[in-house]
């Protein structure tokens, strides 16, 4: 897409067609909406980049050798799309050379571990190397071809996955052949299980020299940036994360920690909001930053956050052509329902055009998709659900703790939280529920 040719479509049937919720928009992309005012805090990015040292805006850089952090954030509220504009900027400057990786497309989410994740992080370097032609000395990743020679090609559960690399990794290790030995064996996490089980067990036994042979990988890197004058160091960055399951990600992010702590770099990971809304203090890892979903009101509900409102039409305008609908307070009404999250925007965009029986849209149809996106949440929800909400609504927000009732309905988004979590509010569809105004009634709301 390029700016000088796109408009956004408005025939319910294009704009269904070009709905993608799992597609994270770069800010070259012309759908790309900035929203660091409409979250209602400090700039994503800064805020990111100060984690690893470096200041944007005065180009001051001070980075520790090492620096792990987590990133939070409700599925669907724009991560994705913060850490590709994160990439690109960080791609403007000579300090940090940014190495993204999307693990749903490299490894089973559904199933991960430490040595899945550093594994696909490994191979990932190898690609950002060789994508900018950049060369390093066998001499310097020495430690990786002993590792791949002594443990791996050895290991008799997968001598067959390894026979005919054997071969190839002789007295030195280049980069062309680690790119291949690393593709083989990432790919080799999340297609079998049989030598996914068998590389585990080798990267756990042999983990020390694995944690060595890795860190020696990311300092040729670094190396090999420094002297082209490309970065100073690299950011390794890992989306997709987040959505592992909150067992796999109390396990990598909190019972593991100390085997990603092991590595000597600067990363970035995404992580499922459970785990920071169960209490991450037990992790040795950084676990501050949280994306925060776009701000409709102020706490006290009577006054619109403007920044919000505006970064909302602008992101639905870029889905759907206002024309697309008889009334114009329908853009306003879908934002309203939406509560600020990204998705569920889009969610209730996708509804109301496969509701629609005419072209444009018209008011009906959208009240029709506001009570089916509602609909959704009376499926699962239980009396002491909407008591709880009714409750949180009624003390204007009030944080009332992160019990098991509590994070499910914050997992789920039938309780949505706003600016650094210090506040919630039910979801506005939420509120259209029988089981709800029942318990509103009883608070007198």
């Amino acid at each position: 897409m390029t700016n000088l040719t796109y408009s956004p479509p408005s025939d319910p049937l294009e704009v269904l067609q070009k709905l993608n919720f799992d597609e994270a928009i770069g800010p070259m992309d012309p759908r790309f909406v900035d929203t660091d005012a409409a979250r209602g805090g400090v700039g994503t990015q800064r805020s990111l980049a100060r984690k690893f040292g470096l200041d944007l805006y005065q180009d001051k850089f001070f980075p520790n050798q090492k620096r792990h952090v987590l990133l939070f954030g409700p599925i669907g509220s724009g991560k994705s799309t913060e850490l590709l504009r994160f990439v690109h900027t960080l791609e403007q400057g000579k300090r940090l050379f940014p190495i993204l990786l999307n693990v749903r497309g490299e490894i089973d989410i559904n199933n991960l571990q430490y040595a899945d994740v550093l594994m696909a992080l490994a191979s990932a370097v190898v690609r950002g190397l060789t994508a900018r032609g950049l060369e390093i000395e066998p001499a310097r990743i020495e430690t990786m071809r002993l590792w791949f020679q002594e443990h791996v090609a050895t290991e008799d559960n997968i001598r067959e996955l390894t026979g005919e690399l054997r071969s190839e990794a002789g007295a030195e290790l280049t980069i062309p052949f680690l790119a291949k030995l690393l593709t083989r064996l990432t790919t080799t996490f999340k297609n079998s299980s049989v030598y996914k089980d068998s590389l585990r067990e080798v990267v756990k036994k042999t983990f020390t020299q694995f944690a060595n042979a890795f860190n020696e990988l990311v300092q040729a890197a670094e190396k090999a940036l420094q002297e082209r004058g490309t970065a100073e160091r690299l950011l390794l960055i890992v989306d997709g994360t987040d959505k592992t399951p909150l067992t796999d990600a109390e396990r990598l992010f909190v019972l593991e920690s100390e085997q990603l702590l092991a590595i000597e770099a600067l990363v970035l990971y995404t992580a499922p909001i459970t785990l920071k809304y169960g209490g991450t203090s037990v992790s040795k890892l950084d676990t501050d930053e949280v994306l925060p979903i776009i701000k409709l009101q102020e706490r006290e509900g009577e006054r619109r956050y403007e920044a919000g409102w505006a970064a909302m039409r602008e992101m639905l305008g870029k889905r759907i052509a206002p024309d697309s609908f008889t009334d114009p307070a329908s853009i306003d009404r879908l934002i309203e329902y939406s509560g600020g999250h990204p998705r569920e925007l889009l969610r209730l965009v996708r509804l109301a055009c496969e509701l629609t029986e005419s072209d444009p849209i018209q008011p009906p149809t959208l009240e029709k998709a506001i009570d089916k996106l509602a609909a959704d949440f009376r499926y699962w929800l239980q009396p002491e659900d909407y008591a709880l909400l009714a409750r949180v609504d009624a003390d204007n927000g009030a944080h009332i703790g992160n019990d098991e009732r509590v994070r499910q309905l914050l997992w789920r988004l039938a309780l949505l939280q706003y600016n650094d979590g210090s506040w919630r509010h039910s979801h506005p569809v939420v509120r259209r529920l029988e089981g709800y105004r029942q318990a509103a009634a009883k608070r007198g709301l």
